[in-house]
């Protein structure tokens, strides 16, 4: 790809010319900003900034207009006083560079004396989005981030991670995410609001995670919220946000039959029990008592007209089962901030409408940040609470009619759901009308309570050393409810008492994090060091409970208060649960970090943790790491080099862990359970426990190298790792004579090994137009190492952990074709050889894995004066998944022929020499790796396009600062192979889960 960097170079200016003196910095760092583009639009005159980030422009007579742009940078208008010989002007980083600022949690420092591998992810990118979870925003955006959507149900969180898997538990693969300090837990993303977050930092390697140590194996995204400011004039800043849209299902995989098809289908099956052959002229038979005679005139006639009658019904299950949902948000947010006080204070409401009737979040949001510096002691108090509202779909990734994703393709399209009353029929195996039922009938809801509190205090007791405290609280409830109501088709169906059921429960969540230590900084001539000593305290406590009584009471059923009492006699006895637990993480934590001006950066951390969660022989455990940059665009090698602006290597090796693999927080003892014996209560064991149960351990490698080309215009970054995980949490085989079937223990190694990639850069800048590109992508490859003394471990969901391969290998029959002779289906056997017999012994390593290996995004941001245009492509590569739906669409037998099929089913094996790929329909189909596909997919993520007014805010007579009228999608356009709705999931099956909507808004954004 050709580049074509345009702007312009300095103007030369008269020696006598009297000049003024324009200096360039980034506002955080106050490092100088070489290379921007500054631009009078009223004669076209253009400046470009030396390395000093100076430019000298012409003194004229009255207030001169500037603007000045650079790649990574907000654009900024000027109008520069000629009064002045000297301006400093600070511009807001943008795109992420050297000087940006990298907030890793312990410390903050720039880019530029980082050893890290650290990203950047562009807040305002993702703050507008119309996502009610806010990691879901993440995709594409961070080389080796990778976020799979689980659901499209308003609220549900993605399965995130970062640099592959390196557990064999799903669980344990999520990054430890930290709020203002605070460890945060991935389930409640749905409460929180991005338009309050000024910087996520995304740390990979272990020179930046090392730090966390137990809790960082797996990466640490770090969110910092939004501080307050004033205008330059010193007045507050008001800002308001507000959006209005609609969702819809893409449907542009959708292959169902209709209902002549559907009819033709069931003629050419020859089956009695279904209309399409009962009815038809070539059926010379009718059933009378069991018993086969022929049809008379009259049974013709009345056949044709029966068939004509469900000919014109054609239900269009889609439109009656799925909604347009609606989608609107607001936030108001107030900033103010004089040299020692700063106040951010934000309220928000989010509503958005489910493509399933029942579903669906209302959330509100409050924050509250306030933060005091004097000359000696600063404090901040960050204050974060919100509440959400969330309707749930039923039966979510369930093949079963109370899904009404599942029922959307069972459903026959000749399917009559109501009577002529216009009452619903529901009824067996009448699953559009059950569905329809269902979302009368069947509430289930949750209600979140989220507060987020942190503290943050520092006192210098001289002008190197401090004292630090930082202390904070992560407080989560969640009440539920499900009611079935009692007098419906599915109250009937419960088994107690059959008159519905009310399930009623609440889960709290709570989470202390608190340390207190010092940060020591000297500078002296061209050397710098910093040094920071903590000790901290995590603490987490969980408990909940629950109970679902029956036999409800007409006109009481929402209420606790409509559940009949239970008896032995009337078998309505009601379910209890509940439990409690907690655990605690006592921590020391030593950083060291070293630089010689900005050529060289050495850093090192020491982390000391005891985790209750491990038994007290291996209770505490050290983790480290080493990491140095060297900054070689300070080279006088490279300095000579015009087209090399900066560069820099970067290395570091370390070891992080975790603690959480066991199920409970006391895995490794042996638990009892309550059980009845004899009519009286008792113990058993539940678990063996382990008493030489140990951490997991992740040892890394990491190497990078980032560069700035012709002036920053293009900028790249290369990162290559090796990540070992060992002492693998194993759910080891145990002799049945020991009295359980597994043991958890600690074997086994997992390697995760890649490379990443960032490229961005200015096709073309000047005073009227940009356009900038930006393409990421992260290979990785998973391998499996060592499994202990065992070669394999086969799962339940058709896959195997084996040995020199990836994790979650698909482990299936093969399917060979169809026999054109008898029509039978064909598989392979062990040996390679067709046969028409099913085993599952002939299960074999096919295809690949969920985990893809290759996935990544491109950028694309281009504006013209006032209108601006930003797109987000994201790509994976190399994931397989599979469909069992494909299975239940494309099977004529008789456990399958009830649902409705694809119309590929109208080809089936008939007669010998058929050589269709659907057998004959008297054959049972079984599932093989015919059902699984490829879910590569690229996809036009977002688009936004925005119009700034700047009409209204030029004028002096108006209080606007800023005017945006924006429009955007989310999930526009699918490029798979796909069959289904859409390829993406956290999951390597699909089984008809909540579709992932369309979504389209419209917005306003102004500031006062």
């Amino acid at each position: 790809m050709c580049l074509l960097f345009l702007g312009s170079s300095p103007l030369l200016v008269n020696a006598q010319e009297k000049r003024i003196k324009i200096i360039i910095k980034d506002e955080k760092t106050q490092e100088a900003i070489a290379g921007a583009l500054v631009v009078n639009p009223l004669n076209s005159q253009s400046f470009v900034t030396d390395k000093q980030g100076i430019i000298y422009v012409p003194q004229a007579t009255n207030e001169q207009a500037f603007m000045v742009s650079m790649l990574g940078y907000e654009t900024k208008q000027l109008a520069l006083d000629q009064q002045r010989s000297e301006w400093i002007i600070n511009l807001v980083a943008q795109e992420k560079g050297l000087a940006e600022v990298v907030v890793t949690g312990y410390t903050k420092q720039s880019r530029l004396h980082t050893a890290g591998a650290v990203s950047t992810l562009d807040v305002k990118g993702i703050a507008d989005l119309p996502v009610s979870s806010f990691d879901q925003s993440f995709q594409g955006q961070i080389p080796g981030l990778y976020v799979a959507s689980p659901s499209g149900q308003p609220g549900a969180a993605g399965r995130v991670t970062l640099r592959g898997i390196g557990s064999l538990q799903d669980q344990n693969s999520s990054p430890l995410y930290i709020l203002d300090g605070v460890p945060i837990s991935e389930g409640s993303f749905s409460t929180l609001n991005p338009q309050n977050f000024e910087n996520i930092s995304v740390l990979k390697d272990a020179a930046a995670t090392a730090q966390y140590g137990s809790r960082g194996a797996n990466g640490v995204i770090v969110i910092s919220s939004k501080k307050g400011s004033s205008w330059d004039d010193g007045r507050a800043k008001i800002t308001y946000t507000g959006q209005y849209g609609f969702s819809q299902v893409n449907h542009q995989k959708w292959d169902m039959m209709d209902t002549a098809e559907r009819l033709r289908f069931e003629e050419k099956l020859q089956d009695p029990n279904f209309p399409g052959w009962q009815y038809s002229r070539n059926n010379p038979n009718k059933i009378v008592d069991g018993v086969s005679v022929p049809k008379t005139t009259a049974d013709f006639e009345q056949g044709d007209a029966k068939l004509a009658e469900l000919g014109a019904i054609n239900t269009d299950w889609r439109k009656l089962l799925l909604r347009n949902g609606k989608t609107n948000s607001h936030n108001i947010s107030i900033s103010a901030g004089k040299e020692k006080t700063q106040v951010f204070s934000s309220l928000s409401y989010f509503n958005q409408q489910g493509v399933l009737y029942n579903s669906g979040i209302e959330r509100f949001n409050l924050t509250n940040n306030v933060n005091y510096q004097s000359n000696r002691f600063s404090a901040g108090l960050n204050v974060s609470l919100a509440t959400s509202d969330t309707k749930i779909s039923e039966s979510d990734f369930d093949v079963s009619e109370t899904n009404p994703v599942a029922s959307l393709y069972f459903a026959l399209p000749y399917e009559q759901p109501y009577d002529n009353m216009g009452k619903l029929t529901p009824g067996p195996n009448r699953f559009g009308s059950n569905a329809l039922t269902q979302y009368q009938d069947v509430n289930r809801q949750e209600r979140q309570y989220k507060s987020v509190i942190a503290t943050n205090l520092s006192y210098a007791l001289s002008d190197f050393f401090k004292i630090t405290s930082t202390s904070g609280i992560d407080y989560q409830q969640i009440n539920k409810k499900h009611i079935i109501k009692p007098d419906t088709y599915f109250g009937g169906l419960i088994e107690q008492g059959g008159q519905g059921s009310f399930t009623q429960g609440t889960n709290n969540y709570f989470s202390l994090v608190s340390n207190i230590g010092f940060n020591y900084q000297k500078k002296w001539q061209q050397h710098f060091i910093e040094i920071v000593g903590l000790g901290e305290l995590n603490k987490q406590r969980f408990n909940n409970h629950s109970f679902t009584g029956f036999g409800l009471i007409p006109g009481l059923y929402d209420s606790p208060s409509g559940i009949t009492p239970g008896t032995p006699e009337n078998n309505l006895i009601p379910i209890l649960t509940g439990g409690m637990s907690e655990n605690a993480l006592v921590s020391q934590i030593g950083l060291i970090r070293y630089s010689n001006a900005n050529r060289f950066t050495f850093t090192a951390s020491l982390r000391r943790d005891g985790s209750s969660r491990v038994p007290k022989n291996n209770r505490f455990k050290y983790f480290y790491a080493f990491g140095g940059s060297w900054n070689i665009g300070e080279e006088k090698m490279i300095k000579n080099i015009p087209q090399i602006y900066t560069a820099r290597l970067r290395a570091s090796y370390g070891q992080t862990g975790n603690a959480a693999g066991f199920a409970n927080d006391f895995g490794y003892r042996r638990l009892y359970t309550v059980t009845q014996y004899a009519g009286h209560n008792a113990f058993i064991p539940q678990g063996p426990g382990n008493p030489a149960y140990n951490w997991e351990i992740n040892r890394v490698t990491d190497v990078g190298l980032e560069l700035g080309l012709f002036n920053n215009n293009l900028i790249t970054e290369f990162n290559f790792y090796n990540r070992i995980t060992s002492n693998l949490f194993v759910e080891r085989s145990l002799s049945l004579t020991s009295g359980f079937e597994h043991i958890a223990d600690n074997l086994g190694k997992i390697r995760n090994r890649g490379f990443e990639f960032k490229i961005a850069g200015n096709i073309i800048r000047n005073k009227e137009l940009f356009v900038r590109i930006g393409i990421n992508g992260a290979y990785n490859q998973n391998r499996i190492l060592s499994l202990g003394e065992q070669e394999e471990i086969v799962t339940e969901d058709y896959s195997i952990h084996r040995v020199g391969h990836q994790l979650g290998h698909f482990y299936m029959v093969r399917w060979a074709g169809v026999d054109s002779q008898t029509g039978a289906p064909l598989y392979f056997d062990l040996a390679g050889n067709k046969t028409p017999e099913f085993d599952p012994e002939y299960a074999v390593l096919v295809k690949g894995s969920f985990d893809p290996p290759l996935k990544g995004g491109f950028t694309l941001d281009a504006g013209y004066k006032n209108l601006s245009i930003n797109a987000l492509f994201t790509y994976i590569r190399g994931m397989y998944r599979l469909n069992t739906g494909e299975l239940y669409r494309t099977s004529a037998d008789p456990n399958y022929r009830i649902y409705n099929q694809s119309r590929g089913m109208l080809d089936f094996w008939t007669k010998p020499g058929d050589t269709y790929a659907n057998p004959a329909p008297e054959y049972q189909r079984f599932m093989t790796d015919r059902e699984l596909q490829s879910a590569d997919y690229i996809k036009l993520r977002s688009l936004q396009i925005n119009y700034k007014i700047r009409s209204l805010t030029h004028s002096k007579n108006t209080p606007f600062r800023d005017i945006n009228i924006f429009a955007q999608g989310q999930n526009l356009i699918t490029w798979t192979k796909w069959k289904g709705q859409d390829p993406e999931d956290d999951n390597n099956w699909y089984q008809y889960e909540y579709p992932l909507p369309r979504t389209f808004t419209i917005g306003l954004n102004v500031k006062f």
